[in-house]
């Protein structure tokens, strides 16, 4: 009888007989009981729920317990449960001030004195070992326990082998031989039959398996089966062994492999076994052996007949009773490959009349061809495209389709590709250039289909040369012969095109104006300007015939300019007939101003001087630009400039040197002066009153035997102010006493000595 109790509080008798009344379908007595425990519970949960809804904020004045009457024994005082069984469930019941309750089950703080022996869960107490707990909950200061008890079903389980009670281990059970046992539960000494309901287990499902007692043997090994019912358990260790040393497969093969053919004959193998005890007949076991292919693609074997698929390699393998023996295989194919005619991929149009017939031949290992086109497996990878029968070929569809024979385990490949109805064609440029001796591919012509848009039919078109002397065609290649100039002329479905051709004399080198460029992001700049020059030594400006490549995508190539797209050091590759050349771009923000340092340059001959260039961004930062400036010198006899932005002098005389760079244009004055020999004052010594002066001048002796007045351009020092003074060669007298006046110009110095009296 389900019934509900709280501590200290008991539903009527009057509730319990009218459940007990509504429990007429068939369920076992306990279940049932628990079934209406639970239905009850939950409608005490929620109708808790209404009643706290409505004074949420009501006061806990007590904590109750409530669980089902037939889990709780009253000569123990303590709720029941058995290990692995059902679980008993107890509820938590908060008194709230008004006479109300609320199931809190949920909420409260649950406590086993050992959870080893029942653990519990939110009022879910699960039986797990044998003896006796104390089960508390808490809930906002309230505290109620009660004691539970848990117990084994039986007090063991014992393995039975027929009547006997089965040994601990079992060390020799042959491979074949049948094995099953039975368990016992007991308790209070009286046995009970439990196999079907215990949980069987092997430790090693490839040694052997088990179900419900009965052992299945695999292979050879030790296992341990254990029997399980709800926390106890028995085990026995089992040896299985062969009753045979070996397998033996017959007949013996050459090498130890076996050789087939596709297409040849079954062959039949025999697995013998050949037993431990001596005396003993070897056994045929053929059919009762467990006969395996490595690769079913290649070869499959059932019962001993090997049967070839594919060619390949793969291992028989047969099995029986623990003995296993192997064997090599190959299958091969009897001929040594396919051919096609025609060998490589075919192109036709869809309005074709004359269908394309491929022939398919073979090769015998011995040599001999013999042709398999009627006696091939023809197929199309996309019958919507094109159809094969017997290697005819029917385009059905403008597309490319893949036709494959195959043929005792031999296969070949042909790609088709269909072209639909042209209106007109265009070749991809109108000459070519080439010279003597040299090879390249015809232009590619694009077709103008009836919707109007395009189509590459470069592979189908025909082609002609007016003059095979000086250029000839063999299928998509062009030769120049000899220099002149000729006609090719494509033709498809009426229509043709004209490609001229000019043979040169051999190119030798391709040279590009500048080997670093600049250009400014988002700006298009021209391409590279290059020059050809040819084995004659003849010079041509060939710009606009070059083709430029680059593995970058920082930049973007057009016909005829180039534009940045993000800043970035990048490469081009330009080609031209055979010869290639190539230039570094480097791709930056544009530069609004360049600053120059000196703005002007003084030498002597065979001196130089290096010029230091910023350049100004919009956003203000600055980058130096020195070695990247296009110098040029207006009068190269005076001073050059290299690449690292250093000015030479050469001769005496002025110049300018113009650097450029992004359009940005600077001018450097040089001025290349004779280099100094010695410098001399007009007089050595002199004497003088306080008060007066004297004016000294200065000149510069040149290598060129020329003399210079430097007096005003030198810099001019006394060692004793207080004695005299000078400037630009004017002495003066200040105080009694001697000064030594010094005059230095272009890193040399010359001295004189004044008395004053």
């Amino acid at each position: 009888m389900p019934l509900l109790i709280r501590e200290k509080t008991v539903f009527q008798r009057k509730e319990r007989d009218v459940v007990n009344s509504n429990l007429s379908w068939n369920m076992s007595s306990k279940g049932a009981r628990r079934w209406i425990a639970a239905a009850l519970i939950m409608a005490l949960f929620m109708s808790s729920f209404t009643g706290v809804a409505q004074a949420a904020e009501a006061t806990v004045t007590g904590l109750e317990l409530g669980y089902d009457a037939t889990d709780y024994n009253t000569t123990t005082s303590s709720l029941e449960m058995l290990v692995e069984d059902d679980n008993v469930i107890v509820t938590a019941f908060a008194t709230i001030s008004g006479s109300t309750s609320k199931n809190v089950t949920p909420e409260a703080t649950w406590k086993s004195s050992n959870s080893s022996i029942i653990k519990v869960d939110k009022g879910v107490l699960t039986g797990l070992g044998q003896g006796t707990v104390t089960i508390s909950v808490s809930y906002k200061g309230y505290t109620q326990s009660i004691k539970a008890t848990s117990d084994f079903t039986y007090d063991k389980v014992t393995l039975m082998q027929g009547d006997k009670e089965a040994p601990t281990a079992l060390p020799d059970i042959k491979l074949g031989d049948t094995l099953a046992f039975t368990l016992n539960g007991e308790k209070n000494g009286k046995p009970n039959g439990i196999s079907i309901d215990a949980d069987w287990t092997s430790s090693s499902p490839s040694v052997a398996t088990v179900e419900e007692g009965k052992i299945t043997f695999v292979s050879a090994g030790t296992t341990t089966i254990t029997a399980k019912y709800k926390g106890k358990s028995d085990t026995i260790k089992i040896t299985a062994t062969s009753p045979y040393k070996s397998i033996v497969i017959t007949p013996k093969q050459t090498n130890d492999l076996l050789e087939l053919e596709i297409d040849s004959t079954d062959v039949k193998l025999t697995a013998t076994a050949e037993n431990k005890q001596s005396g003993v007949a070897a056994s045929d076991v053929t059919a009762l052996a467990s006969w395996t292919s490595s690769n079913t693609k290649v070869l499959t074997v059932e019962k001993g007949v090997v049967k070839a698929v594919s060619t390949g390699t793969a291992t028989i393998t047969v099995s029986y009773l623990g003995v296993t023996s192997t064997l090599e295989a190959v299958v091969r194919t009897p001929y040594q490959s396919i051919k096609l005619s025609p060998e490589k991929e075919y192109h036709i149009q869809l309005h074709d009349t004359k269908l394309l017939q491929i022939k398919a031949d073979v090769q015998e290992n011995s040599g001999k061809i013999e042709e398999i086109t009627q006696l091939g497996d023809w197929t199309s990878s996309d019958v919507a495209i094109a159809t094969v029968d017997k290697g005819i070929v029917k385009p059905m569809a403008v597309g490319t389709a893949k036709i494959t024979v195959t043929y005792k385990g031999l296969s070949r490949s042909i790609d088709v590709t269909v072209y639909p109805s042209i209106t007109k064609i265009k070749a991809e440029k109108d000459m070519v250039d080439g010279f003597k001796d040299m090879s390249g591919d015809l232009p590619k012509i694009t077709a103008t289909t009836f919707d109007g848009s395009t189509v590459d039919v470069s592979k189908l078109v025909k082609w002609t040369s007016a003059d095979e002397g000086i250029a000839s065609i063999e299928g998509t290649k062009w030769t120049a012969k000899k220099l002149g100039e000729t006609t090719f002329t494509a033709y498809i479905q009426g229509h043709t095109v004209p490609v001229k051709i000019i043979v040169h004399t051999k190119p030798v080198k391709l040279i590009a104006e500048s080997k670093d460029m600049s250009i400014i992001i988002g700006k298009a700049s021209a391409l590279p300007k290059v020059t050809l020059v040819n084995e004659d030594g003849e010079e041509m400006n060939v710009t606009e015939s070059m083709t430029w490549k680059t593995t970058s995508d920082n930049i973007v190539l057009l016909e005829k300019t180039m534009k940045g797209i993000e800043a970035s050091s990048v490469t081009l590759t330009g080609t031209y007939l055979t010869k290639s050349v190539t230039v570094r771009v480097k791709i930056e923000e544009e530069i609004i101003k360049l600053v120059a340092e000196p703005t002007k340059i003084q030498l002597n001959p065979g001196r130089s001087k290096s010029i230091k260039v910023t350049g100004f961004y919009k956003n203000g930062k600055t980058v130096s630009v020195s070695t990247k400036m296009n110098w040029v010198v207006n009068n190269t006899a005076i001073a050059s400039v290299s690449g690292s932005s250093s000015v030479k002098a050469i001769d005496v005389g002025v110049t300018k040197v113009s650097g450029s760079y992004q359009g940005k244009t600077i001018e450097i004055l040089v001025e290349v002066t004779p280099k100094l020999k010695s410098l001399q004052l007009s007089t050595k010594s002199i004497q003088l009153t306080k008060g007066s002066t004297y004016s000294t001048t200065l000149k510069a002796y040149y290598y060129t035997g020329s003399a210079i007045d430097h007096t005003a351009n030198a810099t001019w020092v006394s060692s004793r102010t207080n004695v005299a003074t000078v400037i630009d060669g004017k002495i003066t007298a200040i105080g009694k006493g001697t000064a030594t006046i010094k005059a230095t110009f272009e890193g040399r110095s010359v001295s004189l000595r004044v008395t004053v009296k």
